[in-house]
């Protein structure tokens, strides 16, 4: 997506072909949703030095249980998730005999992604259980076939109409490429409990942690979104991050969106890295457009502190590697949480073709050197919702085109990088 803070300001019109069909309704019980989905993606490299090129395909589903409200406001739901491996993990022509773990590890996943029991009462929701997460530097982060879900209490309390506080205590997750929840992060070892694809440190290893504090205040207006959180990633760091944004009407149909966001990380050395934490990172953004066509150019920086882990760089326990977390500049293939600490800038359009085709272009500079090279990303996303008796199918390709990575500085030499993905997606 179009990596802007408060994106969600711009206005919906153009946007009802993205509305999922009418859940199935079972009198007296609930409601069915879901998706069927299939993923194929492809990596090529130029260097001969790079690892093998690799495919990879899955199809899978989520299925969505959720009951009618009883006892006065208690709702349950359930959440049965499934990657298999269909039509082969990695195939066995040749050149693509380097198995790929990202798609969902070594083996199939299937799993009780959500159990949970919520309760509300007026302006008081609370929800535990295994349950998925939309918070800034704790979500999903599902860019592959099953969400990131966590085993938390949550409770939200609705101050007033557009201001909300929340307050959640995670104490296990279970990562896209598991198929059971543990109490760990991507800095674990490669492997461990299932978890792939993340920024594995020798420190970290098999150790486990207790999870997660997070306290959060959210405002949403209708020209403004703002949000204020803590973190508190018990045997990592600490966070303090916010973000706001604010959209102005300039013309008919045109607006102008002002978005700023910021973090400050600390911790002592003795925590799992053995090697104190002090990041900070700040970013603007700003939009043109209207609903249909819109222009983003953003800009991030992460100061680089020589004694701090990785060199200031931010520790993000659950998207470090996928990069799904929120700085404006994090682009398909990586951001600078991946990278090291430096600066970044991204220009990005996203136009509506219609109500049936989305196209997202975007180009992204990242200067890091000397701790890990300069790189450069361009890509390309298109999206094709189809109308009619086929509501709810979706078929999306992403190409993204990294090239910088050198082999300097413990960077991998992958000459230009080339990265294809391509999601066919019903949801019902």
């Amino acid at each position: 997506m179009l990596t802007l803070a408060g994106g969600c300001l711009w206005p919906q019109a153009g946007r009802a072909h993205t509305q999922n069909p009418a859940p199935l309704v079972l009198p007296g019980l609930g409601t069915l949703t879901g998706e069927i989905r299939d993923y194929n993606f492809s990596r090529w490299y130029e260097s001969p030095a790079a690892p093998a090129d690799q495919h990879a395909n899955a199809l899978g589903g989520l299925f969505n249980f959720r009951s009618v409200r009883f006892a006065g406001g208690f709702r349950a739901g359930l959440s049965f998730y499934d990657a298999t491996d269909i039509f082969g993990l990695n195939n066995s022509e040749e050149g693509y005999r380097f198995l790929d773990t990202t798609l969902y590890g070594t083996q199939s996943i299937q799993s009780l992604g959500q159990a949970f029991l919520s309760y509300q009462s007026g302006d008081l929701f609370v929800k535990g259980g295994a349950e998925m997460l939309k918070t800034p530097w704790m979500g999903a982060s599902d860019s592959r076939m099953v969400p990131a879900t966590y085993e938390a209490i949550l409770s939200s309390w609705q101050i007033r109409p557009g201001w909300s506080v929340e307050a959640i205590r995670e104490f296990r997750w279970k990562s896209r490429t598991s198929s059971r929840f543990s109490a760990t992060t991507l800095y674990n070892t490669n492997g461990f409990a299932g978890i792939y694809g993340g920024q594995p440190d020798l420190q970290v290893g098999n150790q486990t942690n207790p999870g997660t504090l997070a306290l959060g205040t959210n405002l949403d207006r209708a020209r403004m979104h703002g949000n204020l959180w803590y973190y508190h990633f018990y045997g990592l760091a600490q966070m303090v991050y916010g973000s706001d944004a604010i959209r102005f009407p300039t013309a008919r149909g045109l607006f102008l969106s002002v978005a700023l966001q910021a973090l400050y990380e600390w911790s002592p050395a003795s925590n799992l890295l053995h090697v104190p934490v002090s990041s900070t990172a700040y970013g603007a953004s700003l939009g043109w457009g209207s609903a249909q066509n819109r222009l983003v150019l953003s800009y991030n920086q992460i100061p680089v502190r020589t004694s701090a882990f990785r060199l200031g760089d931010v520790i993000s326990p659950y998207s470090a590697g996928y990069a799904t977390d929120p700085l404006f500049t994090t682009s398909m293939i990586a951001g600078l949480v991946e990278k090291a600490s430096g600066r970044a800038a991204k220009l990005g359009w996203e136009y509506f073709m219609g109500s049936e085709f989305r196209l997202i272009l975007s180009e992204a500079q990242y200067w890091t050197a000397p701790t890990f090279p300069n790189t450069h990303e361009t890509d390309i996303d298109l999206t094709w919702f189809v109308p009619g008796r086929l509501r709810g199918l979706s078929l999306r390709n992403r190409l993204g085109v990294l090239q910088g990575m050198n082999g300097q500085n413990g960077s991998p030499h992958l000459g230009t990088f080339v990265y294809d993905r391509v999601m066919i997606t019903y949801r019902f």
